[in-house]
Parts: C-alpha cells; sequence; structure tokens
C-alpha cells in the first residue's frame, strides 16, 4: 500500500469551497462559532482532497501552551451541574476534582473556568453561549451529589468528558474511582481482622454504577459465607434513626460499612464506634477523615477526567463520542480508627436505640434524604 504524501493546505480548501481560510481554521477545530452544516461541507470537501491533519501540529501546540504560560491561557470550563456555591464547600469529591483539573491544566498552559448551573438565572442554554463566546472548546462536568441524572447540553463544537458515574446522559468520556475495588478492600480488612458479620448501609440510589459496583461486591462475599452470618443491606430510603436503630439492634453486624453521614446518625442514636461496633467509610474524603476507609483519590480523577478532554482538544474531536471511554482510577485503603480486630474492642455493652444529643455534622454530607 502506498502512502498520499501530497500536502493540502487549508487555503486550496478555503478556495475549493468557496470560503475564507479563517472558516476553514475554524471548521477543523470544530470551533461551535461555525454553523454546523458549513462545518461538515469543509470537512468533506477536505477529506476529499486528501486533507491529513498533522499530529505534530498538536504536540507543538502543547509545548507552547506550556512554554508560554505567563501569557493569556486557553481555557477549559469545569461545570457544576447540581451545587450551590456554598454547598460544594461542604463537598469533599467536587473540591478534590477540581484541585486536580487546576493542577494539570496549569502545567499544560490552561486556565480553568468554574461555572456553577445552580447560579441563578443560568441554564445549559446559556452556559453554552458564554462558552463559545469566550472561545472555550473543553468542557469537564462534576457529577452529581444526589445520584444518577441527566445534563441538557449541547456539545457540537465542544470536547466533553466527566468525573463519576452519575451523567448518563449526554454519553460522555469518563474518569471514574474504581468503587468494585474499594469494596473489595474493605471487606478483606474486615474479615482480615477477624470480623464475621459485615453489614452494609447503601447511601447510593439504585440503578446507578456505583450501586451496582458497591453490592456487586458485597453480595458476591456473601454468596461465600454461611447463612447465618449474612446481614441484609440496609438501602436508602430505610436511612433514618429509627429503621437504622432497628437494623442494628436485629442483625447485630460486627462491622458497619456505609458513608459518613451514616457514621453520625450511628452516632446519634446512642451507637459507640469502634466499641459497640466497628465502621468502614466508603468514602474517607467526608470526616471522620481518620475513620479506617477507601480514599477516592478525587483530585487524580480530576487530572484524568482533563487528560480525557485535552486529547480530543488535540486531535479536534468534538460532540458526543460514538464509544465513550471509561478510565478507572485505583483507590487506596486507608487505615483508621474506626476498624480494629475484635480482640482489641472494650467489652460491649447492649447497643441503645435511643437518640442521643446531635453531633455537630458537617453542613452538607451528599443527598442522604
Amino acid at each position: 500500500m502506498s502512502l498520499n504524501t501530497t500536502s493540502v493546505s487549508m487555503r486550496e480548501i478555503a478556495q475549493t469551497a468557496g470560503v475564507s481560510v479563517s472558516a476553514v481554521s475554524l471548521a477543523l477545530r470544530n470551533s461551535p462559532k461555525i454553523s454546523s452544516e458549513r462545518r461538515d461541507a469543509i470537512h468533506k470537501i477536505a477529506r476529499q482532497m486528501g486533507y491529513r491533519s498533522d499530529p505534530r501540529i498538536s504536540e507543538l501546540m502543547v509545548h507552547l501552551r506550556v512554554a508560554r504560560a505567563d501569557r493569556a491561557p486557553s481555557n477549559i470550563a469545569f461545570i457544576i451541574p447540581e451545587l450551590t456555591r456554598e454547598q460544594v464547600q461542604h463537598y469533599p469529591p467536587i473540591i478534590g476534582m477540581l484541585a486536580g483539573v487546576r493542577e494539570i491544566a496549569k502545567s499544560v498552559g490552561f486556565g480553568v473556568d468554574v461555572f456553577y448551573l445552580a447560579d441563578p438565572g443560568m441554564s445549559t442554554r446559556r452556559l453554552r453561549s458564554i462558552l463559545v463566546a469566550r472561545g472555550i472548546r473543553g468542557v469537564i462536568f462534576a457529577p452529581f451529589a444526589s445520584g444518577v441524572a441527566r445534563v441538557d447540553f449541547d456539545l457540537a463544537g465542544f470536547s466533553a468528558a466527566t468525573a463519576g458515574y452519575s451523567i448518563v446522559s449526554p454519553r460522555l468520556h469518563r474518569a471514574c474511582p474504581d468503587y468494585l475495588q474499594m469494596m473489595d478492600e474493605l471487606i478483606e480488612s474486615a474479615t482480615r481482622l477477624g470480623h464475621r458479620r459485615l453489614g452494609l448501609v447503601m447511601t447510593y440510589n439504585e440503578g446507578g454504577i456505583g450501586h451496582k459496583l458497591f453490592t456487586s461486591s458485597f453480595l458476591y462475599y456473601q454468596s461465600k459465607i454461611p447463612s447465618s452470618d449474612r446481614i441484609p443491606i440496609l438501602p436508602k430510603p430505610q436511612i433514618s434513626h429509627e429503621h437504622l436503630g432497628a437494623w442494628v439492634k436485629k442483625h447485630d453486624p460486627d462491622v458497619i460499612i456505609s458513608a459518613a453521614s451514616v457514621y453520625h446518625l450511628l452516632r446519634e442514636i446512642g451507637v459507640r464506634i469502634p466499641e459497640d461496633v466497628c465502621f468502614a467509610s466508603i468514602d474517607r474524603s467526608e470526616p471522620p477523615v481518620d475513620a479506617t476507609g477507601a480514599d477516592h483519590r478525587y483530585p487524580l480523577v480530576g487530572e484524568e477526567a482533563f487528560q480525557l478532554v485535552l486529547s480530543q482538544l488535540n486531535l479536534n474531536i468534538t460532540g458526543e463520542p460514538d464509544d465513550p471511554k471509561v478510565l478507572m482510577v485505583d483507590s487506596h485503603q486507608r487505615e483508621g480508627y474506626t476498624l480494629i480486630p475484635p480482640n482489641e474492642r472494650p467489652s460491649r455493652r447492649k447497643k441503645s436505640t435511643r437518640v442521643a444529643k446531635k453531633q455537630d455534622r458537617p453542613a452538607f454530607l451528599g443527598f442522604l434524604h
């Protein structure tokens, strides 16, 4: 097979298409500043003429962004679809992701503009017009805190990715913590210490990928142990002082695996940790941060989401992908005071289901109710 080495310039494409060179440049970069009809027509002519983008140019552009970081940077948008500015300050996952995005963006000469869809008067249509006006072509969607959801955003002309599994439409490339690995490691840590009766209080909504992966790992573990040690999962709709207290009293777990919000509920109903029951957090970023639990490594998730966008920008790939990628970030198991061997725990007293004096809790721990 021979290679066609004929070089076709943008000027030649412009002459054939009857448009300006700048219009050709915008079309070949999939810029939203040019209509989709004209963009498609120019792409068709370019293909017919044998035009091929030079990968060395993309490499050079990255180099120039780094070398000229002191100048006005190219920007990408970090879009927070649900939480208010105040709520974000109390939601560690998005804080961590944004920190990771900013760090890697700065290293390659990009700035980061943050947008909140919850701001008064903001909508996806208005946001799109703002991004087009500012010349921003790369966007990262932060996850929803309340579970699976959709974002009505026209991706034409934009290179996009998201962090986590919550956004199911549009279909996006995504960087995600490895939920299956997390639950596997939490279970392994508890059983290695000698605990047998493990209970899961699931704070994720049913139907989401995170819910399925966490429960899949837990149910697989339960299939391998005696039925007498199997404790039914307490689902999110039943999480309350009354139901949680009754569940603890009835099943008497050695270890409860759940989120920080459930840790605080346990304290409020008078359950001591780790004296009465041990606890393993499915997300150690939320207080108590010194609990035993899974580190989702949110900054790294943010970095990987940025790289998914950057690779599309460099290749001039825009719009909703036909085959979205899922990039998994390894979790890290962190040790803490809430999970200790059974023989190191003080004598257990009978668990109380009374509501204790309410402890101080962070202003926002996700949407538990």
